[in-house]
């Protein structure tokens, strides 16, 4: 239910994005008030029902005027608050990221390494993923120790692994199987 709801929300805000040309910055400014109110502290007293509504509204209303966003992820991050439902920001500011990613023809890579990537590794991984994907991306780079060496690149939930983790396992495999 909250899925549905957070789409529409973020539907609703991609549209004025979108008769303002402001994707972008709209999408910045989403980031940084859903970065805010996980705080778990902030967190706990905004969505906390025991708390008087009005009072509720104030704070969110005080911290959106502290955050410094247009009106428009103001007024929006209010309204939010205002029908008390604060807790859908992180699924509407998802949602609102692929409505950009679909409308601007871009889609989103992550990278796994096992440890940091050079500038040039990097730029001959990005290379590949376009090449992929067919058009432009944005890449996302994490280390994990655990994939060994090698890396994952996951593009849209289809992941191409590379990692040594995942080779040692398929010989383990095989060799149980045994197989040559």
């Amino acid at each position: 239910m909250t899925g549905g709801l957070g789409k529409r929300y973020a539907r609703a805000l991609f549209e004025l994005a979108q008769e303002a040309g402001t994707f972008d910055t709209v999408g910045q400014e989403l980031a940084s008030a859903v970065a805010t109110f996980e705080e778990p502290r902030l967190r706990a007293v905004v969505l906390n029902p025991g708390i008087d509504a009005s009072a509720r509204q104030g704070i969110v209303r005080d911290v959106v005027a502290a955050l410094g966003v247009s009106s428009n992820v103001g007024n929006f991050v209010r309204l939010l608050a205002d029908r008390d439902r604060l807790g859908l920001l992180d699924a509407v500011a998802t949602a609102y990221e692929a409505m950009v990613d679909e409308a601007m023809g871009r889609r989103r890579v992550r990278m796994r390494s096992a440890m940091p990537l050079t500038a040039a590794e990097k730029t001959e991984l990005t290379e590949l993923a376009r090449k992929l994907v067919g058009g432009e991306v944005l890449v996302s780079t994490e280390v994990d120790p655990e994939l060994i060496g090698g890396v994952e690149l996951d593009i849209g939930g289809t992941v191409y692994d590379g990692s040594v983790r995942t080779q040692l396992a398929r010989m383990s495999s095989e060799m149980a199987g045994g197989r040559s």
